[in-house]
């Protein structure tokens, strides 16, 4: 399966509207963002550090994907890596018929592949923080080869090391 990407586009504002108030989106993907004015002003916010991209499989969009650096002041600095780049990855699948054939994962690993030949071998970490109860996420993140680090009220902190992967 190919994955192809692109980033996010004031003309894409619409349809990831669309998808954050799908029913199947809303359960475990809650930023508050809901009608095209409030999306369009969130996710092109001059400050933001997040870029986002959709993905989609033979010309077809049916997700987004975001990525942000994980700094010292980052919600989640305790549990970046002690060595090179921590990054965090958001995923949601926002066509509903999309949902359960194994994009999540593939897309992940797509994006990997892309991460890593950018950051020249600086990414060490990717966390990804799914609700606990999202249990199909959980199963397809641990599928790439994320790893649960912690509980945070209803989330799953979980990281994919990456210097294992590469032997270091």
């Amino acid at each position: 399966m190919s994955i192809l990407f692109s980033p996010l586009s004031r003309a894409d504002v619409p349809l990831l509207t669309a998808w954050l108030q799908a029913p199947h989106v809303r359960a475990f993907w809650e930023d508050g963002e809901r009608d095209e004015t409030a999306v369009e002003a969130h996710y092109f916010a001059p400050e933001r550090d997040a870029p986002g991209f959709l993905f989609g499989v033979e010309g077809t969009a049916v997700g987004f994907l975001q990525i942000y650096p994980v700094g010292p002041e980052a919600e989640f600095a305790a549990f970046a890596a002690a060595t090179g780049e921590t990054w965090g990855v958001d995923l949601l699948i926002g066509d509903v018929a999309c949902t359960g054939q194994g994009l999540g994962p593939a897309a992940i690993r797509a994006f990997l592949t892309r991460c890593q030949a950018e950051r020249q071998g600086a990414l060490r970490w990717l966390l990804i923080d799914p609700e606990v109860r999202n249990v199909r996420a959980v199963r397809a993140y641990e599928k790439v080869g994320f790893l649960p680090l912690a509980r945070r009220g209803n989330l799953l902190i979980m990281a994919l090391d990456l210097s294992a992967e590469s032997g270091e």
